[in-house]
């Protein structure tokens, strides 16, 4: 794999991250404005997603330390994650911003 595609997945991944961290921003102001068992599912969902994208930016990383096919196989693994994050930080906004 070049080095520019490889960065170019690598940017890819860091602008999903960065999408995640606004709507987890959004999701966690209303979360304030949430109570009962509505908020321990939403803190539930936000816990989940976290964890979730701590894993995407660490396979972010893992791309920086490899080369060649190993770079194929971790990009494959973290774009799959990044969509997988991404709908879940969707579904979890459409869900609760009109509780």
């Amino acid at each position: 794999m070049k080095p520019e595609d490889k960065e170019k997945i690598k940017k890819e991944i860091n602008d999903a991250i960065d999408s995640v961290n606004e709507t987890l921003k959004k999701l966690k102001e209303k979360q304030s404005e949430l109570a009962g068992d509505v908020r321990k599912e939403l803190d539930a969902r936000i816990e989940v997603l976290e964890a979730k994208r701590k894993e995407l930016t660490e396979k972010s990383l893992e791309l920086g330390k490899h080369a060649g096919e190993a770079v194929r196989d971790i990009a494959d693994g973290a774009r799959l994650a990044a969509s997988d994050l991404l709908e879940g930080v969707s579904t979890a906004w459409k869900e609760f911003r009109s509780k």
